[in-house]
């Protein structure tokens, strides 16, 4: 297989669009800070003064008891009130322009490609997928991501560890920084390239 991937790497022929943009490290880290702000749940939450149930009335009046005054018995100074200061549910959630991610996602691809940790191979499939599976697992000793647009690809080598299969249409950013080796279908290549250049 490594063979035949040498070969085939002269025979497709490739936009400069994607594959010969400058790196720019700032927009990658940008374009990251986007994806992981928006895996965040931002569920952790505790309950403040207004969120805490009772409390409704004064619990003495203001003067004449020779107690503190107190306006409320869910004041963060009481046993069962609110808390001061605590955690409240965030929205983690950022937008970023599309033509950025494509642009940032070109950059790094041409880097890969560049540093030579990015190869275009021929996954056959026709094979069992069980051989499939077993070649692939022989020649891959780092963690890589494979771009492939066809679903047998994803269903034989999903479980193994170390890889990670996408599809052309779904691949990001993130993806390819996870990775330290990146194989890339031949079948797929135009796929990615005309979504990473169609100015959508």
């Amino acid at each position: 297989m490594a063979e035949k991937d040498t070969k085939t790497v002269k025979e497709v022929k490739l936009n400069p669009q994607v594959w010969e943009v400058p790196y720019r490290a700032d927009l990658i880290a940008q374009v990251l800070y986007v994806f992981f702000n928006n895996e965040r749940k931002g569920t952790s939450a505790v309950k403040g003064k207004g969120d805490v149930s009772g409390g409704g009335r004064k619990p003495w009046k203001q003067k004449g008891t020779g107690r503190a005054r107190s306006g409320s018995i869910r004041s963060p100074l009481w046993v069962g009130g609110g808390v001061a200061f605590g955690p409240i549910n965030r929205n983690w959630k950022r937008s970023i322009n599309k033509k950025m991610v494509k642009k940032a996602t070109s950059m790094i691809l041409s880097k890969r490609l560049v540093d030579k940790d990015l190869e275009f191979v021929d996954i056959d499939t026709d094979k069992e997928l069980k051989d499939l599976r077993a070649t692939v697992s022989k020649i891959i000793d780092s963690k890589t991501l494979i771009i492939s647009a066809d679903g047998n690809v994803s269903l034989a080598l999903r479980n193994i560890p170390k890889i990670t299969v996408v599809q052309p249409m779904k691949v990001n950013v993130k993806n390819i920084v996870n990775a330290k080796k990146v194989l890339i279908d031949n079948q797929s290549v135009k796929i990615l390239e005309d979504r990473l250049t169609n100015g959508k």
